[in-house]
């Protein structure tokens, strides 16, 4: 039998913390402008069959609906919390608990998939959490991803704060370098793009909890900080961005 992944426990504990600061108006508003519109903006995902892997809360898959209203969305969690979340925010959508890290049964393909911040949590087995994905997207069917970039210039600090910091799981979570994730998916999908994204929005906003960032002043922050955000995303170097993010194709 499997041990119990270190991540289902941690994310437990951060819940309600996680919930106020990655959740909350100015967070989603960062999600919706620098994260899934670069991911699926050139996407045609109506009537699609979508999966939302690493799912939280089930604000993602939210924004995915407003973008497109007639997608069909369900949830993929190790948070049992998470899941309650995800079916507690209506649209019909429910959620499924499941842990990457270790084979699971695959009832029915999805035409596209997205993971938002997901597999950095999979460090443990992230070979196990590409196949799983592989067998979860049809032939044909996309992959999107959004993850930390390890190639980032302040990679250093980062794993210095991920070891002291109570709200990372360090052993069992890391960023990611983009190379070494299109390998690992190189033999199910294909890569169609990767850019590295992120600024001064994605810490102070986006991972307010991480820098403990009062969440009223959140609102003030906001606007003068996206401006920056997309000036910085327009800069030419990936190692001065935080984050990556990657389209595939499923062979």
């Amino acid at each position: 039998m499997n041990a119990e992944n270190p991540q289902k426990a941690h994310y437990e504990a951060m819940h309600d913390d996680y919930a106020a600061h990655y959740y909350d108006e100015t967070a989603l508003s960062y999600r919706e402008k620098f994260v899934l519109g670069p991911l699926v903006r050139d996407e045609d995902l109506s009537e699609k069959r979508i999966a939302d892997i690493a799912c939280g809360s089930g604000h993602n898959s939210q924004l995915v609906r407003k973008m497109f209203p007639t997608a069909h969305l369900e949830g993929f969690d190790i948070s049992e919390s998470a899941c309650a979340d995800y079916t507690a925010l209506g649209n019909g959508a429910r959620a499924h608990q499941v842990d990457l890290t270790v084979p699971f049964d695959v009832e029915e393909q999805f035409d596209f998939g997205l993971v938002v911040g997901g597999l950095h949590h999979c460090i443990s087995n992230l070979p196990q959490a590409a196949d799983n994905l592989g067998r979860m997207i049809k032939s044909g069917g996309s992959l999107v991803l959004y993850e930390p970039n390890a190639d980032f210039v302040g990679e250093v600090v980062r794993k210095f704060w991920y070891r002291r910091d109570e709200y990372f799981e360090a052993d069992t979570e890391g960023a990611l370098h983009s190379a070494e994730l299109a390998s690992l998916f190189s033999d199910t999908f294909k890569v169609r793009r990767v850019f590295a994204i992120g600024g001064p929005a994605y810490f102070v906003i986006l991972n307010s909890l991480v820098l403990r960032v009062p969440l009223k002043s959140k609102r003030y922050l906001a606007p003068p900080l996206f401006a920056v955000e997309r000036m910085w995303n327009a800069l030419p170097s990936s190692a001065l961005k935080p984050a990556f993010g990657m389209i595939l194709d499923r062979r």
